[in-house]
């Protein structure tokens, strides 16, 4: 297990992808960036402060850019194992199909919340070149916290991807299914429902006055049960599977 981690370890170092997720992690600090500049140019009296630009940061990523990045960081994971025809090789060795899934999914959850702590700091340092007010510890260690938990949230989700691409060996499926989760987040955002929709429940468990209408279990119920029952699905369908 040890060694199959340490190789995932490599290939991500190695991987054009893991610079280009960097890129797409200073999407939502850029956007909200130039958003806010934009505001404070129609109304100066308004003060520009780094808990807006962290909180709107994060809002962008819990709803929209984490689900869609992430679906991809997932599937460029355990697709590339088909595209290159590495798998074959990979199980010749004495290592079981489940360690090969985990020790990818081990890799997974340490790439998003680089990418989580990434922004982070990309907010830190636009708030410094914008003259954003109120960088106080408190804050910063606040939102430090609640962007790393996110990521964590957005995780529990990933074995779905995971499932679909193994299904469907292709990018076009999971990627598909992303933008639809997405979507679908953004249209009952506003709604009760969002605390039981799988993919509202990292922005509804981490927004600021978040007000719900259902106990915290049951999101975390739901969003607990996706991860096993997905992990499971993937695990029993991959030790099942002919590799061609």
């Amino acid at each position: 297990m040890n060694s199959l981690v340490y190789t995932e370890i490599l290939k991500m170092k190695k991987s054009r992808m893991f610079l280009l997720s960097l890129l797409g992690g200073i999407v939502s600090p850029l956007l909200t960036f130039f958003m806010l500049l934009a505001r404070h140019q129609q109304n100066p009296a308004r003060t520009l402060t780094i808990e807006s630009f962290l909180d709107q940061t994060h809002i962008f990523v819990a709803f929209l850019v984490g689900t869609m990045l992430f679906a991809l960081i997932t599937t460029y994971l355990f697709n590339r194992e088909f595209e290159e025809d590495t798998l074959k090789n990979l199980l010749t060795i004495p290592v079981g199909r489940t360690q090969l899934v985990l020790s990818k999914l081990f890799i997974l959850i340490v790439w998003i919340e680089i990418i989580m702590i990434y922004s982070f700091f990309m907010v830190i340092l636009l708030g410094f070149i914008g003259g954003f007010e109120g960088f106080q510890t408190n804050i910063l260690l606040l939102f430090f916290k609640k962007y790393i938990f996110t990521g964590f949230l957005l995780y529990l989700l990933t074995p779905v991807i995971t499932l679909i691409t193994i299904l469907f060996r292709t990018y076009i499926p999971s990627i598909a299914f992303s933008i639809f989760a997405t979507l679908a987040t953004l249209i009952i955002a506003n709604s009760k429902y969002i605390a039981l929709y799988p993919w509202g429940i990292p922005g509804s468990m981490t927004m600021n006055n978040q007000q719900s209408e259902y106990p915290i279990l049951i999101s975390w119920l739901i969003i607990i049960g996706v991860f096993i029952i997905s992990l499971t699905a993937t695990l029993i369908y991959f030790n099942k599977t002919d590799i061609d």
